[in-house]
């Protein structure tokens, strides 16, 4: 039995699920979709987010994505720097709240919505970004193995997200990105603002971030269970593991536009 975190794997144990029967293997990314060989400045122009410090997120609008936190973090963040704009993808139940809370902030001009956008099209939004954000709330079990810090990273972002759950284990915190207490809307603020005062910082965490993600890819969570599974089943090892992306339809965009 495969459990993508920590905390998910104690959980089936208190459950009463042996402990020898469960292997924790996170989440991946499929890196031929995230990388950072995108024109970031096409994108910009398509969006009217040029000369901007642009903070972003990608996600659904739930409670337990921490949206509205972020929105009432942005607005501290962009009264003190006009130049600050937020890019939201995604679209959720809470998006009316989330445009009411914008509308009352004044913060119309400082706001993209990108809406629900495909899977493979991701990628151009999130080169646009000069800070993604992933700011979870604080939870009792935060059980995840958030897809969007794999995204975030694959795709050389600076990565900003709360200490919480399996996020600490992945991003290392000024090496890979920059953590900051979940709720503390000032320390998210102040993660902004060292990035935005720091360009070399941003895309240093960006780099190494990209990297830290090459071995986190579908391809090798799939060698890995392979490798957990053929003592079990007598069998050898296949010739060659199988490559990133083999069989997938899917294919990268290069450019704004552009349709695989």
């Amino acid at each position: 039995m495969l459990a993508v975190s920590e905390p998910l794997r104690r959980w089936l144990e208190k459950a009463r699920v042996d402990s020898g029967r469960v292997r924790t293997l996170p989440n991946a990314v499929d890196t031929r979709l995230f990388h950072r060989d995108l024109d970031s400045q096409a994108i910009r122009r398509r969006l009217n987010l040029e000369g901007r410090f642009v903070v972003g997120f990608a996600g659904s609008f739930r409670s337990w994505h921490g949206v509205e936190f972020l929105v009432s973090a942005f607005r501290d963040f962009h009264g003190a720097d006009p130049s600050t704009h937020l890019l939201l993808v995604g679209d959720g139940p809470l998006r009316p709240r989330i445009e009411k809370a914008i509308r009352e902030a004044g913060l119309e001009q400082a706001v993209t919505f990108a809406g629900a956008v495909a899977h493979e099209k991701v990628p151009l939004y999130l080169a646009a970004m000069d800070a993604a954000v992933a700011p979870y709330p604080a939870l009792e079990e935060f059980y995840y193995s958030p897809l969007k810090l794999f995204e975030y990273m694959a795709a050389g972002r600076a990565v900003v997200a709360s200490r919480v759950g399996q996020v600490a284990d992945v991003v290392e915190d000024g090496k890979t990105g920059l953590l900051f207490e979940p709720g503390d809307r000032q320390s998210l603020v102040q993660c902004l603002r060292r990035l935005k005062q720091d360009a070399t910082l941003g895309s240093d965490l960006g780099k190494r971030a990209h990297a830290a993600c090459s071995e986190r890819t579908w391809a090798g969570n799939a060698a890995r269970v392979i490798e957990w599974v053929e003592p079990l089943l007598g069998r050898k090892r296949p010739a060659a593991a199988p490559t990133e992306g083999a069989g997938l339809e899917t294919q990268p965009y290069k450019s704004w536009g552009e349709t695989p």
